[in-house]
Formats: structure tokens, C-alpha cells, sequence
């Protein structure tokens, strides 16, 4: 079967967790490939060649496209079919404010639970990981370990309905779009130094300076998202 770019790559039977309903293990196998990134914006999902790949019926994909399109991960078009979502500048924009106020909590309330079951160790080894990739840069890599990075902070945390917003926001959607920004050394040298100012407040208790360094670290994101997208200079994002 021949393929174009924005054909759905092949996808090894593997990566299909075998267990629950079949549109939920679809939902999060497709879930998985978008958030890092083999599934890209813009990207079309055939459904023939789903169907035949998986091993499923039509109606069962029908429904796990409309999901994802329900969480916002995908956009059902008439005549075209499901597509890889795109977000616009004003979407962009807009997530990225729920985004401060969500992780920028999530930092205030790790740098309070820090000492709390294994946090501390936990976020130490995380930094020893980003200074490891700082030596020797990777992109596969580097998205694994930033997504890791956002998780643990949510996570020591330790409020749950925080976690499930922002799970439920599908804010992880951003790092698909930061790879097309992430391109450069320095670019992901300055997200991992970012990683580590924050995770020094958490580590020293100090809440105040943890939600700064948060909405310092996610504003360069958005910004970065926005001048890739040719932004003209006097719109471009800067945290206030």
C-alpha cells in the first residue's frame, strides 16, 4: 500500500493495548499517536486503511473518531473525513491561558507536597535526566522526557481533579505542536534550562517563584508555537 504524507502511517499490531473495548483501546492507541507526535496537525486518518490495520469494523472507528474529535485531538470534515486537529492563533491563545492557570497551580501545590512520599526524588531524577539530554540532544527523547516532566510536577501535586482537567483539556495536544518548533539545539536547551528553574522552586518550597517560572517556561512555548506560524513581531507573546 503506498502512502503520501498525509496518509495514516503503518501501525504495528503492537502498539494496540489489548484489553477493554475495542473504541476505547483504539481512543487511546490513536490518542497516543497524536500527543507524540507520529500523528501530526493536519494529518489525514484513512479510515480503509485503519480498519484493515486494526482489525476493525467501521462503525467501531466511527465512534472512536467521534471521541477524539469530542476531546478536540481531531476534526471530522465533511468530504475529507477525520483530520489531525490544527489549532488557530486565538485557539492557541486561549488554551495556552487555561494552561497557566492549570499547571501554574500545579507548581504552587508541588512546591507544597515536595516533601511529601518519593517527590523529591522523583523530580531530582528528572532533572539529572533533562542535564543528560542537554549533552546529547534528541528529539524522540527529549518530547518523551518533557511530556514526563509536566506529568510529574501534576502529579506531585497531589490534587486529583486538577489532573483530570487538565487531562480532560487534552493540553498535552500542544507538545504535537511544539515539535514542529523544537527543531533547533537551542530550543530545547532553553525548555530543559526552563525545566529546571521550575523544578528548583518546587524543590525549595517556593510556590510563588514556581508558578512564575511555569508561566515563564509555557508563554516561550506559546510563543514559540505562534512566530512559527509567521505571527507578525508586534503580536508575539510575552508573559506579563
Amino acid at each position: 500500500m503506498q502512502s503520501t504524507q498525509s496518509d495514516t502511517p503503518a501501525i504495528e499490531p503492537d502498539a494496540i493495548v489489548r484489553s477493554g473495548d475495542t473504541v476505547e483501546r483504539v481512543v487511546a492507541m490513536l490518542k497516543e499517536l497524536i500527543l507524540e507526535g507520529t500523528l501530526v496537525p493536519g494529518q489525514r486518518l484513512i479510515s480503509r486503511d485503519l480498519v484493515e490495520q486494526l482489525g476493525i469494523s467501521r462503525g467501531s472507528l466511527r465512534e472512536a473518531f467521534h471521541r477524539l474529535a469530542g476531546d478536540r485531538l481531531i476534526e471530522l470534515i465533511p468530504n475529507r473525513g477525520a483530520v489531525v486537529r490544527r489549532l488557530n492563533r486565538a485557539e492557541i491563545i486561549g488554551l495556552f491561558q487555561i494552561r497557566e492557570a492549570l499547571e501554574g497551580q500545579a507548581a504552587r501545590l508541588a512546591a507544597q507536597h515536595i516533601d511529601e512520599n518519593d517527590h523529591r526524588a522523583r523530580l531530582e531524577a528528572l532533572l539529572k535526566e533533562g542535564r543528560d539530554l542537554q549533552q546529547q540532544l534528541d528529539m524522540r527523547r527529549f518530547t518523551a522526557y518533557n511530556r514526563r516532566f509536566h506529568q510529574a510536577i501534576v502529579a506531585v501535586s497531589g490534587n486529583q481533579e486538577l489532573a483530570e482537567l487538565i487531562d480532560r483539556y487534552q493540553l498535552a495536544v500542544f507538545m504535537t505542536h511544539l515539535k514542529r518548533v523544537m527543531g533547533s539545539d537551542s530550543i530545547i536547551k532553553t525548555s530543559i534550562a526552563q525545566h529546571e528553574a521550575i523544578a528548583q522552586a518546587i524543590l525549595a518550597s517556593n510556590e510563588d517563584v514556581a508558578y512564575a517560572a511555569m508561566k515563564q517556561h509555557l508563554w516561550h512555548s506559546a510563543t514559540a508555537m505562534l512566530e512559527h506560524d509567521s505571527a507578525p513581531a508586534s503580536k508575539r507573546l510575552r508573559p506579563k
